[in-house]
This record gives C-alpha cells, structure tokens and sequence, in this order.
C-alpha cells in the first residue's frame, strides 16, 4: 500500500519536510546537490531502517545535531492507517509502527516494502553473488513471511558452524552438526526456488517487451552441486573447509545468473543494455509482488533521464502508467521525463533542501 506522508527532522541536508504522497507516481525535480536524492532516502529509510546509499545512521544526522527522526503515514487493506517512525537519538534507533516499538529492523521493514532504482543499481549485474542474493532475499522475504525466521535460523547455524572450523574440530563433531546445517539449508534453498519459479515468468514477460530482439534469461544457482546432496558435498569437503576455516558449500554461496543471449550479461552487455536489465529486474519483482496479491510498496528512481535513453525511458514510464504501485522519480528538469500530465499525481520541487508541492 502506499505511503501517504513523509515528515523529515534534521535528515542530511534537507530543511525539515512535511509533504503528503499519493499512490502512482510522484515527479521530484530540482538541481544537482539541492536534495532530491536525500529526499528519496529519507523515503527508503522511513520504510526500510536502511538507507540506500548505504550510510551509517549517524551520517544521515544533519552537522552539529543530536537526533533525527522521520515519520510517515501508510494505509493498509486490514487497517485505515499505520504511522510508521525511525528516529535516532543518542547512538540508539528506534523504530515504531503503529503503536508498537518494533526490536528488529526485519519485522519492521515487512509493513512497507521498499525498492530503490539508482546509478549504481547495475551493480546486480556486475558485483559479486552477494548483492544478488540480497536481490532475491528481498522477495522471498516480501512474499513468503515464514522465510524470514528460516533465514534466521540457517544464519545461526552457518555462523556455529563456521566458528567450529575457525577455531578447530574434528569430523565427528562436525558431522552431527552438518545435519541441522543441511536441513536448514533446503529449507532456505525451497523458499528460493519457489519465489524464483514465479518471478521467472513475470521476468520472461517483461524481458520480452524491453529485448524483443534478444534472449534474456535468468537462471538460479543454488550453492551447490545440483546432482548431490549437500551432507554428502559438507562430509567429503571437511578437510578443505577445515584449511579454509569456512562453509564453502551451501545457500550462503548462491547466486542468480543473468544471461543475455545465452552468455553472461555482466560479459557482453553494454552499460545500457546493464540499465536496462536492472529495470527488468526490479520492475519484474514489483509486478510479481502485484500478482501475488502482496503490498504493492513504494518504487524510488533516482535520476531517472540519467539511466535510460529516450527510447528506453519510454518503455520504463509506460510500465509504471499502468502499474498500481507508488513511484517516486527524481530528475533535474521536469521536461525530461515525458509523462502525461494526468500521469504525474504530485509534483515537488527540490531547492536548496526545501522541498515544495508544485500544484
């Protein structure tokens, strides 16, 4: 559902912001440096406890002040409204929603999913497997609610287990471990292959409509060798993992394959064709989440002129017109990005950190 208010104190370099939001797509234009970035960060931040940029709480803090909070409004199907808080003061964060002081960032993150599209977005495409991993944890996570704690517990499970190794054991002790690491393991494997079995569709549709005249596919690796069984593969690696002083088989190592044509597209794409692909990738699991009848959330692009050419950008904005979900675009010029006026719910411009409704 959608956020429907945002309240920044002291947030970067933003002057405090009172603003009410609609669903479907909002324009956020301004120079470079005025604050339409800090804006959308304040948004991720608000309903994820991250932020995008992927600063520590304390430099999201404006110069020379102790505390900072953000406040906002979302409406769910089961609720009239939730008011959801991220506030940090004296090294602590807080985070509320509704009524309820929320101890994990996890549970709090589930009420308003959140994505973000920025310039370094492609970096799913290029980066190491863990950023992709992350990619898909984050739908699994958004659709599937029992995945999280299975999560947990396979992360405690590597954690113990890669301690043993680090510190020295022998096989038999690790070999009644790798039972428990094993079961949890499938569990986290099960939830990944099935959110994947439904997004590859959604995926094949989309990436259909921005490569027509290409193959672009995706293909799940899950860790380990498909054609054995991950307690075999943890008991014949047991000398190895031991010289290593960690797991090296199991879900902590999958990965999400992008092939363009048939070859890695980390390989052979150009960088528009990387944009592009990001979009497909993002957009595919906003319109999965859509079909699986979960929140819809809030899409944040930041600098959107900047990623796509006009062709391109086209597709992208004819995408978004027809999708329910919240979109909020940032750009330096209001006229680069072509939407029909009746398309653009709420318009704001970013000056100097002030951020006003253009009515």
């Amino acid at each position: 559902m959608p956020l429907r208010s945002l309240q920044t104190y002291h947030f970067r370099n933003l002057s405090d912001v009172n603003i009410d939001l609609d669903p479907g797509i909002q324009l956020v234009y301004g120079e470079n440096a005025s604050g339409k970035t800090s804006l959308l960060d304040a948004i991720h931040v608000l309903c994820s406890a991250k932020s995008y940029l992927g600063a520590r709480p304390r430099k999201l803090i404006q110069f020379q002040q102790e505390s900072m909070s953000l406040n906002g409004v979302i409406y769910q199907p089961d609720i009239s409204a939730m008011h959801l808080q991220y506030k940090w003061q004296g090294s602590q964060i807080t985070l509320t929603a509704g009524h309820k002081v929320t101890r994990r960032s996890s549970d709090y993150a589930a009420y308003q999913p959140v994505q973000s599209i920025t310039p370094l977005s492609y970096r799913l495409i290029d980066d190491t497997p863990e950023i992709r991993r992350r990619f898909m944890d984050w739908g699994v996570f958004h659709v599937k609610p029992a995945y999280i704690e299975d999560w947990r517990r396979f992360q405690r499970s590597l954690a113990h287990r890669n301690s043993m190794l680090r510190y020295g054991t022998n096989r038999r002790t690790l070999s009644a471990w790798n039972q428990e690491f094993t079961e949890l393991s499938n569990l986290v494997d099960s939830h990944r292959k099935s959110y994947l079995d439904f997004y590859h569709n959604q995926f094949q549709l989309l990436a259909c409509e921005f490569f027509p005249h290409d193959e672009l596919s995706i293909q799940y690796q899950r860790g380990w060798d498909e054609s054995k069984a991950l307690q075999q593969l943890l008991d014949e690696s047991f000398n190895k993992d031991t010289e290593r002083r960690y797991t090296f088989y199991g879900p902590q190592r999958a990965d999400l394959q992008i092939l363009l044509n048939g070859r890695p597209a980390r390989d052979v794409a150009s960088r528009g064709q990387k944009k592009l692909i990001t979009f497909a990738l993002y957009l595919s699991q906003l319109r999965f989440q859509q079909h699986a009848g979960k929140r819809g959330g809030t899409l944040l692009i930041d600098d959107l002129p900047s990623e796509l050419d006009r062709e391109h950008q086209t597709q992208v904005l004819d995408f978004l017109i027809k999708s329910p979900a919240q979109v909020v675009i940032s750009c330096i010029d209001r006229h680069q990005v072509e939407l029909p006026g009746t398309s653009v719910k709420k318009l704001f411009h970013v000056k100097q950190g002030e951020v006003k409704e253009v009515i």
